[in-house]
């Protein structure tokens, strides 16, 4: 039998919790005839939601996709920016984008973005907030603002040259250059492609229910140790977070769980304690 899908309501994003337990979420941005524009409701919504999960250790793992095949995002609501001053400007980039990275970033859990379509501006910056992103051979990629005479100012013009080689994202940010999946892929933005959006799914189903079956206070602290320590400037800090982190999982069940399951030659049973 399936396990059964819990769905909540919203205007703009779609909402469900899969798994025996629920212990995936799944959000879909849904704004079709916008090609899935961040507008003002859905990133109200998304915000909503992240606040909402970002400590719930329930949720094991999240993918943020969009609706159809068209566009998982294509980036923001441009009409807004007619509308904002310098100081509401400034209030949008930091109570918005900075709070939705800010929110994706530190969770504990793997997030991954699942791209169909266009991926532009604010998408492509959602993506890149994402631990990492799968996406069909449809999928296009870029940072198009500067051809409105401005910048990303949701972190794309700082997060992609760190995803993929500084030389690259320039191009990409000064031409305002739209790449496909298979040259994301080369470059290292993309993990993975596939051919169909339900190929996609289907390895995403598959994905995540392999990151849900995982231990997860280790699964936590590696996405802890890999951020925190990204922003290190010295090594040696950077080896310091990795072996605190570390000793904190020594003392959990899981992983006297995992040492007895190895010596015993059985499955594990992690908890999450």
């Amino acid at each position: 039998m399936a396990s059964p899908t819990i769905t909540t309501t919203y205007q703009k994003v779609i909402y469900e919790r899969k798994g025996a337990n629920g212990e995936a979420l799944w959000l879909t941005l849904n704004n079709e005839a916008m090609r899935n524009a961040l507008d003002d409701t859905m990133q109200r919504e998304l915000l909503d939601i992240l606040e909402k999960v970002a400590f719930d250790y329930s949720i094991r793992c999240v993918v943020i996709g969009g609706v159809g095949e068209k566009a998982f995002c294509s980036g923001g609501d441009i009409r807004a920016f007619q509308s904002m001053s310098l100081v509401s400007g400034y209030e949008y980039l930091l109570q918005r984008g900075a709070r939705i990275h800010q929110l994706i970033t530190t969770m504990e859990k793997p997030v991954i973005a699942a791209v169909a379509g266009m991926c532009f501006a604010g998408g492509l910056e959602l993506a890149l907030m994402c631990d990492f992103i799968y996406a069909t051979e449809n999928a296009t990629f870029g940072l198009l603002e500067i051809n409105l005479g401005i910048l990303a100012g949701w972190g794309g013009t700082v997060r992609l040259p760190r995803a993929i080689p500084a030389a690259r994202a320039k191009e990409m940010i000064y031409r305002g250059e739209a790449i496909k999946a298979s040259e994301a892929q080369q470059w290292g933005l993309v993990n993975r492609v596939f051919p169909s959006r339900a190929e996609m799914y289907q390895a995403l189903e598959k994905t995540v229910e392999e990151l849900a079956a995982k231990p997860p206070l280790a699964l936590r602290a590696a996405k802890t140790i890999i951020n925190n320590s990204a922003t290190c400037d010295s090594i040696d800090a950077a080896l310091a977070i990795e072996r605190g982190t570390i000793q904190w999982l020594a003392g959990s069940e899981d992983m006297k769980e995992g040492v007895a399951a190895f010596v015993e030659k059985r499955k594990p049973s992690f908890k999450g304690r």
